[in-house]
């Protein structure tokens, strides 16, 4: 098992990932919420969901520290109330 700051590492990793393919422009922000990870860019925020994808070994166990993050499209979402509107877009 990682240190938690590695895991979410990781999960900031795969969610801009999958943000810099649903966004038009370069992602501004990433922040992860109650509802998910939320990324902005050019006036646009989408929401994604998150989920650790346990890898097996041969004999079906859970192969210890083994698998991945990934990050889901769920959809289109308001900015988060954090998100400063001059930092919403360029």
């Amino acid at each position: 098992m990682k240190a938690p700051k590695y895991q979410r590492m990781e999960i900031f990793e795969a969610a801009i990932q999958t943000a810099g393919h649903g966004l038009a422009d370069p992602v501004k922000g990433v922040q992860i919420t109650d509802k998910g990870i939320v990324a902005w860019a050019g006036g646009r925020a989408i929401r994604m969901s998150y989920a650790w994808n346990q890898a097996y070994g041969p004999n079906g166990e859970p192969m210890l520290g083994g698998g991945d993050w990934s990050a889901k499209y769920v959809e289109d979402c308001a900015m988060p109330p954090t998100v400063s509107p001059a930092s919403r877009s360029w």
